[in-house]
């Protein structure tokens, strides 16, 4: 089995969380599996999820768009003007053959510290920009796997139920229009149902199916979308 870099963007702000003990299912079955594992703790390590001026070491003069300062810095030098957070993320994206996106579901969508990684991170001239998405995505060849935890059952999240749509459909900005037009090839998604009334043998049942889930993409990867 080939060995790949892993990076794992975990959010969540509670160490004691089932979050957390999804995210200590990860690590282990990536080591388990004899894989290359880099973290990136976005609550731990503070990360600042506002766009700001000082996310740039260098400007390209007052009132200037975000993205076109993402871009200026890009066709520089590759990004090397980019703060040091950034710079580092940026690194570790280019290094990862996966990324693994691990957080609770918050109003159908990823907590802020997410976005923000992303709306930094995932910069215009880095990973995309107008002649590169999608099937061109500059990340194409790389991978990504969503890892959600959910407060309501599974019913809730079909045509029929409270939410009347599933979790997937929830999630399209972040798997299509986010990561899938990146280049990335998006595997099927795991998620963790009725978190906050399971019990604690439902809980590691979820626990076991997440490890096995986790075990099955590393070897017989199955997608949600595929790029290359």
């Amino acid at each position: 089995m080939l060995v790949m870099n892993v990076l794992t963007v975990y959010a969540h702000q509670d160490p004691q969380s089932f979050g957390a003990a999804m995210h200590s299912t990860t690590l282990s079955t990536l080591a388990a599996n004899g894989h290359k594992t880099i973290i990136s703790d976005l609550y731990a390590s503070g990360f600042r999820a506002v766009a700001a001026k000082w996310d740039f070491k260098t400007s390209g003069g007052p009132h200037k768009n975000y993205m076109m300062e993402q871009k200026r810095v890009a066709e520089k030098d590759g990004g090397g003007s980019f703060a040091e957070d950034i710079r580092q993320e940026i690194t570790r994206v280019h290094v990862a053959d996966l990324i693994i996106f691990e957080f609770p579901l918050w109003w159908s969508a990823p907590p802020a510290v997410v976005k923000g990684w992303l709306d930094k991170v995932f910069a215009l001239g880095i990973v995309w920009d107008r002649d590169h998405r999608y099937s061109e995505g500059k990340l194409k060849g790389k991978q990504a796997l969503v890892v959600v935890g959910a407060g309501d059952p599974k019913e809730s999240y079909t045509k029929d139920g409270m939410h009347r749509a599933s979790v997937i459909q929830h999630l399209f900005p972040l798997l299509h229009s986010t990561l899938a037009q990146s280049g990335l090839d998006v595997l099927d998604p795991f998620v963790a149902y009725d978190l906050t009334d399971a019990s604690v043998k439902d809980r590691q049942a979820t626990l076991d199916g997440y490890g096995v889930h986790l075990s099955k993409q590393l070897t017989d990867p199955k997608f949600l979308y595929k790029n290359s």
